[in-house]
């Protein structure tokens, strides 16, 4: 089943969203990108508004509909430093005994990072993620992600203790017990105070003509240390194939300022962790309506791991 469009939203939600909107949709494109079966649209109505529009059934996806809740949620709560699109309005509605839910943002007119495949957009993004601010307010209620990742950082150790799925490559595999041991620790590591996303692939950022980036997708919203979402930015660069040092942005971007190398050497535990969740995940069955989620997972796992033994080879480690 695919993604949800503009004209599987039901007639009264639809109109709902145009008196929001102030005018007649004349024009609904679908979004490609993600894992989601919510729709994502970017809609132009009748006096030239444009807007991006995402919707969900509770019936498609009741879990995807409480992301959807969370992330109205935490949008109402970032501030303008925050380069993320502003939002209009949340709508609510029970259509045929299913809860509908949509959340109504300013469209920004750009594409994803990374088209081009020559890392010519990794500066920008870091640059948007260094802008998110210190957790202040209600932004400062948000769950940790030092808490809520503890458990998937145990992943190497319980894969160990299980035997390694097929999905781990045999050169991950050796290493295996090495991975386990770094990411004992990671869940503090990636401790802090600062707003983290926590989801930073590219399809979760757009890229304007000015070329300034946005920050797109919060359900995942946490309080954490700054330079995670820049890091996991840089493993979906790798992920993705784009030819860029992601060394180089590592050590000189100014998101990962100060950091000694003993902090470096815990931003790589953390990444050792990251792999051995992604893998753990992968080996599982399929996610109902999101068919790619697990093949994704899995190389992301795969990436993490590489980049990491890669790292180590360096230092004779």
């Amino acid at each position: 089943m695919g993604r949800t469009t503009w004209t599987d939203v039901p007639t009264t939600l639809r109109n709902d969203i145009e008196t929001l909107l102030g005018g007649a949709v004349l024009h609904a494109a679908s979004q490609a990108g993600g894992y989601s079966p919510g729709g994502a649209d970017r809609v132009t109505t009748a006096t030239g508004r444009r807007a991006f529009v995402k919707t969900l059934s509770r019936s498609r996806n009741a879990d995807g509909f409480a992301l959807h809740e969370q992330e109205a949620h935490v949008v109402a709560q970032l501030p303008p430093t925050v380069r993320a699109p502003r939002p209009i309005g949340t709508l609510r509605e029970t259509v045929d005994g299913d809860d509908w839910i949509a959340l109504v943002f300013e469209d920004v007119d750009g594409g994803h990072p990374g088209a081009a495949g020559d890392g010519s957009d990794v500066t920008a993004v870091l640059d948007a993620l260094d802008t998110l601010p210190l957790a202040t307010g209600r932004l400062a209620e948000l769950p940790r992600v030092a808490d809520e990742l503890a458990d998937e950082f145990g992943a190497w150790d319980r894969m160990l203790a299980e035997g390694l799925p097929a999905t781990v490559p045999a050169h991950v595999a050796a290493a295996a017990s090495k991975f386990g041991r770094a990411a004992r620790n990671a869940a503090a590591l990636i401790d802090g105070e600062h707003l983290a996303h926590v989801d930073c692939r590219a399809d979760n950022l757009l890229v304007d003509a000015d070329g300034l980036v946005w920050v797109v997708d919060w359900p995942w919203a946490s309080v954490g240390a700054h330079w995670l979402d820049p890091l996991t930015h840089l493993l979906d660069v790798l992920v993705r194939g784009e030819d860029a040092d992601v060394e180089r942005h590592l050590a000189e971007h100014p998101v990962f300022a100060g950091l000694s190398a003993d902090t470096v050497d815990a931003v790589l535990a953390a990444l050792a962790a990251l792999a051995g969740t992604f893998l753990e995940k992968g080996a599982r069955p399929a996610v109902p309506n999101m068919p790619t989620l697990r093949d994704f997972q899995r190389l992301e796992g795969v990436t993490a791991a590489e980049w990491l033994l890669r790292r180590w080879d360096g230092r004779g480690r």
